[in-house]
């Protein structure tokens, strides 16, 4: 999965857990992350609140009386070659606070040439107008599964093995017959519910868009030669979409 995707989906996990639980919060940034900044907006014309890592951040959530956390991220996307570089993914940390005040985190990745690791900084805004019921997503589990399918079957006929082997794994994923690529990777888990997790690593294991080397670079190329040009066109697009909101299912409806 995209790292900085990762990220914000196990940060909020974390967090949503942690409330659940009324304890503090537990969470591992990656290898490659030097550290994670939360800049909070202004209360009361005071100067701007910095938290200087993920518990810093959800204690003063905290004192703020936050009442929910969830993730956001858009599920259309208009030009997919893009999720490969940083800063693209457009997702996004939504607080819910007791006072009705509605806030969102958006990240910022910027990497250090001197120590080669990277710097996040999440920076506070107000939704102002937000709407009346909070997002929710529904389980889209059997319509991401169609989608794997049609993908693993277009892979093979443009001669994409190595892509038909990826989407077949994900659907073993969902089956329960594989455990994800994660743990494999070294990571730390996002600390979700059985279930969720199960979809979060389908999920993982089907995160094919980005730059070179990805579902994005040859295959549209191999696609358009054997005239399936549409068909990868519509499929991906639908894979992103489902892929996307499996992941806001998976990370904020337990």
């Amino acid at each position: 999965m995209n790292g900085e995707v990762y990220q914000i989906a196990s940060i909020v996990s974390a967090a949503k857990k942690a409330l659940k639980e009324n304890r503090d919060i537990t969470y591992s940034p990656q290898k490659y992350v030097q550290d994670i900044l939360f800049r909070f907006v202004s209360v009361n014309g005071e100067e701007h609140y910095i938290a200087k890592n993920v518990s810093e951040w959800f204690e003063q959530l905290k004192q703020r009386k936050i009442e929910e956390i969830k993730l956001l991220l858009p599920y259309e996307v208009k030009d997919r070659s893009r999720l490969g570089f940083s800063n693209q993914s457009g997702s996004m940390i939504l607080c819910f606070y007791q006072d009705g005040q509605v806030t969102f985190f958006k990240p910022y990745w910027e990497f250090g040439d001197k120590a080669r690791m990277w710097t996040i900084y999440y920076t506070e805004n107000v939704w102002e107008n937000p709407p009346a019921n909070k997002p929710n997503f529904p389980n889209n589990e059997n319509e991401l599964k169609k989608c794997l399918e049609e993908a693993r079957d277009l892979a093979e006929k443009i001669d994409c093995g190595h892509f038909a082997t990826i989407f077949a794994k994900a659907i073993e994923v969902l089956e329960k017959k594989d455990e994800g690529p994660d743990r494999g990777y070294g990571l730390v888990l996002p600390q979700l519910p059985e279930e969720h997790l199960r979809i979060f690593e389908a999920v993982s294991q089907a995160d094919v868009f980005g730059a070179m080397g990805s579902w994005n670079d040859e295959p549209p190329y191999m696609a358009q030669q054997k005239g399936l040009g549409d068909e990868y066109d519509r499929i991906s697009q639908e894979l992103l979409k489902n892929n996307r909101l499996a992941l806001l299912y998976a990370v904020n409806e337990w």
